[in-house]
């Protein structure tokens, strides 16, 4: 069965304000032992496949800033990827940028290397909002990085954003939408800000410094999101996820399917004939256990009532719903078994959950709230 790969790059050149992600200041000596370690990892992860029978067809470097490594040591594992696993010849090879970190060169390479897929994390266009999020690019540091994508020819490309910001208004958001839609990405990711625990941004909101906006206000700039993209061509195939015709994320479609997928690096999940397990999260940890001969995988102890809980949780962000007969091939019973009846007929009366031969899925309306109603259908 064919399987995604998840590597994660655990280097940034700083911390933003909203980010609680396993990451540490770039350092080249420590990239170099990073390296070390996932060589080690990948060949060990190899002997517990069988190649021609597992082949990885889709390959995501997320972090951190997986833009920021270098070209040699990046050259040098992923050749070690390619002898001792299956590659698809199709694969979608997906890295994070951030824009300032983008340069012509740098694309060409990873256009060498087999990177098909870059993916920009913009954020906004906007100065101020930038400077909220501690972020270090620019908005021509982002027009830029597009730019170069498309005069290297990069088919499939995409572009984050966030809304929700404090204080932000539709005019900022209407900007932010107008200068993406002339960028015309193929996929574009709009990510409402959540403010996580331990952050700057937490801090400044617990403070008051900061205000975040209401549920209302937030289901207002979401909605204002999902219908300009929409009138510019682009379909919302999960919640967060948009993309013209062709060019979802297929990795990330395999995430919330519930595929194999297997994750190297520090802090990185994997899920694997049906066992989830995680690496340890600090990268110093994880460098000296690869290095020392142990295995820096952390088990996780969750059991199948947990995995069908997630599974129908994930899928109920994506448009096209829970597979049915997936669901019932995998866990021996329907995702309505695991779910309040009385409230999905509630939903189903509403108009915001459909229910049929195919699929447990939220209607157009119903996707507004996914969060809301995933909670009300749980027992």
């Amino acid at each position: 069965m064919p399987f995604g790969l998840y590597v994660h790059f655990p280097f940034c050149q700083n911390r933003c304000s909203y980010c609680n992600y396993g990451k540490v200041p770039y350092d080249r000596t420590l990239e170099e032992r990073f390296f070390e370690a996932l060589t080690i990892e990948t060949k060990l992860a190899a002997q517990k496949t069988d190649p021609p029978a597992q082949t990885i067809s889709t390959i995501f470097l997320g972090g951190g800033t997986p833009s920021l490594a270098s070209n040699k040591l990046l050259f040098a594992w992923l050749e070690v990827l390619n002898n001792c696993f299956s590659i698809s010849t199709t694969i979608e090879f997906s890295i994070e940028c951030n824009p300032e970190t983008v340069t012509r060169d740098r694309l060409g390479l990873f256009k060498e290397l087999g990177i098909n897929r870059p993916t920009f994390g913009i954020q906004s266009f906007d100065t101020n909002l930038l400077q909220l999020l501690d972020r270090r690019h620019n908005a021509d540091h982002s027009r830029e990085a597009i730019y170069h994508a498309n005069i290297f020819g990069f088919d499939s490309f995409g572009c984050d954003l966030i809304f929700g910001l404090p204080g932000q208004n539709t005019t900022q958001l209407n900007s932010d939408l107008d200068q993406l839609i002339d960028l015309d990405p193929p996929h574009i990711s709009y990510y409402q800000l959540t403010v996580e625990d331990d952050t700057p941004l937490a801090t400044r909101v617990i403070n008051g410094t900061l205000q975040m906006p209401d549920s209302d206000r937030m289901y207002a700039l979401y909605r204002i999101v999902c219908e300009r993209l929409a009138e510019a061509g682009y379909n919302r195939y999960e919640v967060s996820s948009f993309a013209k015709p062709g060019f979802e994320c297929r990795h990330n479609l395999g995430y919330w399917r519930g595929d194999d997928y297997l994750g190297l690096g520090p802090s990185a999940h994997s899920l694997v004939d049906g066992k989830r397990f995680a690496n340890v999260a600090d990268v110093h940890r994880y460098i000296e256990s690869l290095q020392s001969g142990d295995s820096p995988i952390v088990e996780e102890s969750s059991g199948v009532e947990q995995r069908m809980t997630e599974t129908i949780m994930v899928g109920l962000h994506m448009a096209e719903g829970v597979n049915r007969a997936r669901f019932v091939a995998r866990f021996g019973c329907t995702p309505e078994s695991r779910l309040n009846s009385e409230q999905i007929e509630q939903l189903r009366a509403s108009g915001h959950l459909i229910s049929d031969n195919t699929s447990l899925r939220l209607t157009e309306i119903g996707l507004y709230l996914a969060d809301e109603i995933t909670a009300r259908l749980l027992k």
